[in-house]
């Protein structure tokens, strides 16, 4: 049995997102059928993140389990050719066979792109703002947002999961004239966590809100009083994070125990 990680670029323009949906194009469904057609051998693929409809990456990160032997330098290759071309395998690796791209990864780093100008060439990776912003306005919001918090107002409002918190480390927006890069890291993201974000501080930026309104938000937990979902075009999925033997720590110590292993189901 051999464990495979995968790093992954995609052009999510044309997919219904990354997981598998009967009758509809999918990262995850193309992934599968060429890794399939290539081991000649049923696989299942888990991910780091699950992106969104119309959500690109430059590093997602995936993981499987084969019985065939794969040469990780010709593999990637072999796969492309069979790929669609907006799918693109970056590299594969080796990795302990208790890997789990999705359970193990530290944290994921995400880009959002906004224009000040329309754009024609890339415009299906950009979000053109058509109104000024105040920059020093949204970096002061953003301040709000760093640290674990409830990020319930945060999220799309059918999310459903077992706890809302999310531990943000990083956020940080640069100006590039005709462009504007917000950069967010956290330990775990929401459904549309990153989208809606943007679209606050967005609001924040035009002045529609103020820059501790943000923190107000986040106190009462109200998807209502936060902004839009910013278009799903500008986000990019840039990078995942583990440790450096690929397995978290918290997750590391129970594989130590063997008892906890067999109670663990």
């Amino acid at each position: 049995m051999l464990n495979l990680k995968l790093t992954l670029e995609y052009d999510g323009s044309k997919f219904y997102g990354w997981q598998y949906q009967p009758k509809l194009r999918t990262v995850q469904s193309e992934l599968e059928r060429a890794l399939e057609i290539l081991l000649r051998e049923k696989v299942h693929v888990s991910v780091a993140g699950r992106t969104d409809a119309g959500v690109h990456a430059l590093g997602q990160v995936s993981n499987f389990i084969t019985t065939v032997e794969v040469d990780p330098n010709t593999t990637p290759r072999s796969l492309n050719g069979i790929l669609p071309h907006d799918v693109v395998v970056k590299a594969i690796e080796f990795v302990p066979l208790e890997f789990h791209a999705r359970y193990d990864a530290l944290s994921r780093q995400y880009r959002y792109v906004i224009s000040r100008y329309p754009v024609a060439v890339g415009r299906g990776y950009t979000f053109f703002y058509k109104f000024p912003l105040d920059l020093a306005a949204i970096k002061q919001a953003s301040l709000h947002l760093l640290g674990e918090h409830n990020f319930r107002a945060f999220c799309s409002s059918a999310t459903e999961d077992p706890h809302y918190l999310s531990n943000v480390e990083e956020i940080a927006w640069e100006d590039h004239g005709d462009k504007i890069f917000m950069r967010i890291r956290a330990n775990r993201f929401l459904r549309s966590m990153v989208r809606v974000i943007v679209g606050s501080l967005l609001q924040v930026g035009r002045g529609k809100m103020a820059p501790d309104d943000i923190a107000k938000i986040l106190a009462e937990q109200n998807r209502v009083a936060a902004g839009v979902t910013a278009p799903p075009h500008g986000l990019f999925l840039e990078k995942v994070f583990y440790a450096p033997d690929h397995i978290a720590p918290r997750r590391k110590a129970r594989f130590e125990e063997p008892v906890l292993i067999e109670n663990e189901e």
